[in-house]
């Protein structure tokens, strides 16, 4: 339940996290009062679909373009990417994205967000298979402002592991497609 203020902005907000775990919709946009939490987690689930359903829009269809993409990420969010890459798949068929959802063996099972997934999991999870052109990796995996994993692994030594360019996403809807589209 949702609170409102007198002043028309509410003041109880659920995390993304609450409404993933209870495999429920997240609420629309116009929920989110000009999304004033997203650094604790809330709106950032609606907030990244949005832009990257508005991106994509943009995008003339090229179907000429091929190219093989994993996208890895926590348990959590999967679903929603794998949603995001179904749709970008009808607009570019030659660009096949597959959504890995790590599990987080250094902190358990049941920690599901990708911010709290370390090198060391990604490459045991991940070593062995093909990733295609290239691994996409959210930033908030990362150190703010390090290519550090929280087990102190370097992106460097991910790289060495898995034998594949790994390239770092930003958080929004635009930096997602537009790392899934990019040309080698």
């Amino acid at each position: 339940m949702l609170f409102r203020s007198r002043y028309g902005i509410h003041f109880v907000h659920a995390g993304d996290e609450w409404y993933l775990l209870a495999d429920q919709q997240v609420p629309e946009a116009a929920r989110y009062d000009g999304y004033l939490q997203l650094e604790n987690g809330v709106g950032m689930v609606r907030l990244l679909e949005e832009e990257f359903m508005e991106a994509l829009l943009e995008k003339e269809p090229d179907k000429s373009l091929r190219r093989t993409v994993t996208v890895a990420t926590g348990a959590l969010a999967a679903p929603l990417l794998r949603k995001l890459a179904g749709c970008l798949a009808e607009k570019f068929p030659g660009v096949s994205v597959r959504v890995i959802a790590v599990k987080n063996s250094f902190f358990g099972e049941r920690i599901t967000v990708s911010g709290l997934l370390t090198g060391q999991d990604i490459a045991a999870q991940l070593k062995g298979q093909d990733l295609g052109d290239k691994l996409l990796l959210p930033c908030n995996m990362l150190r703010s402002g390090e290519t550090v994993f929280l087990d102190d692994m370097t992106l460097e030594e991910l790289k060495s592991a898995l034998q594949v360019q790994v390239d770092i996403v930003k958080s929004s809807g635009q930096d997602l497609l537009d790392a899934l589209l990019e040309k080698e």
